[in-house]
């Protein structure tokens, strides 16, 4: 079965659309999302929208979903993250808003694991150093491991029980073997904000039955999304970043 695997979203419905395009004519049957669907952008209804209503989805909360929900002190924020979250509680609808409320903060099953952050610490840990990896495999109970959070594209690899770990940010189309006996950590980058100084909104496919994954990349309308920012009162900053990737 193909999955179409994707994370941090963030209210950008114009790069979710486009991403879903993409997965649907490459034949994906089922969906995994990694949490922070919402924040930052301007379109948490539509985007929860397409998200909830997908087949076979495997979705779990993020740290900025649980700031909407009020369950996470935005204090630490940024300024400008915190505005977004504001801008979010004020105009997203009760019904999306409950639908966000059941996301688990984990899923396991026989063929991958979905936190946000880290399996030690799914809303809050960024899984970017060899040393996280390490620390996490004891958390792992199915490899690969789909994660977002840092909203850049990369793996982790590792045979069983300890060995040398390769690991780095993934290019466009680079396909990552999983094979059985190894500990595996896949991000596949932001669709609604990429970090990684690529603006194309980033996502992978993975076929469970080859174990294979492959990242993509999508163009979509980033002048768009800016200026539907720029019409609600979100920080420039926000929407300027997406023209760079980061």
């Amino acid at each position: 079965m193909l999955w179409g695997v994707f994370s941090d979203v963030h209210s950008n419905a114009t790069a979710m659309q486009a991403v879903l395009r993409h997965l649907h004519t490459s034949g994906v049957e089922g969906y995994v999302c990694c949490g922070d669907i919402v924040g930052y952008g301007p379109d948490a209804d539509d985007v929860i929208e397409m998200v909830a209503s997908l087949p076979s989805l495997h979705a779990v909360r993020g740290n900025h979903d649980l700031a909407v929900l009020g369950r996470m002190d935005i204090a630490w924020f940024n300024e400008a993250a915190r505005a977004a979250v504001e801008f979010t509680q004020r105009t997203i609808s009760p019904g999306n808003l409950a639908w966000l409320k059941d996301l688990p903060p984990q899923v396991h099953s026989e063929r991958f694991t979905v936190v946000h952050g880290s399996p030690r610490n799914p809303a809050e840990e960024y899984l970017v150093t060899v040393q996280q990896f390490h620390d996490n495999t004891a958390y792992m109970k199915s490899s690969p491991c789909f994660v977002g959070h840092s909203h850049v594209p990369v793996c982790f690899l590792m045979k069983k029980p300890v060995s040398y770990v390769e690991h780095g940010v993934l290019a466009k189309d680079q396909k990552i073997l999983v094979q059985t006996g190894m500990h595996c950590v896949v991000n596949p980058g932001s669709v609604g904000q990429p970090r990684d100084h690529d603006p194309r909104a980033s996502c992978g496919i993975y076929d469970d039955e080859s174990r294979v994954f492959a990242l993509q990349r999508v163009e979509y309308d980033v002048d768009a999304v800016k200026q539907r920012m720029a019409s609600v009162g979100l920080p420039e900053f926000l929407a300027s970043r997406l023209s760079y990737g980061q």
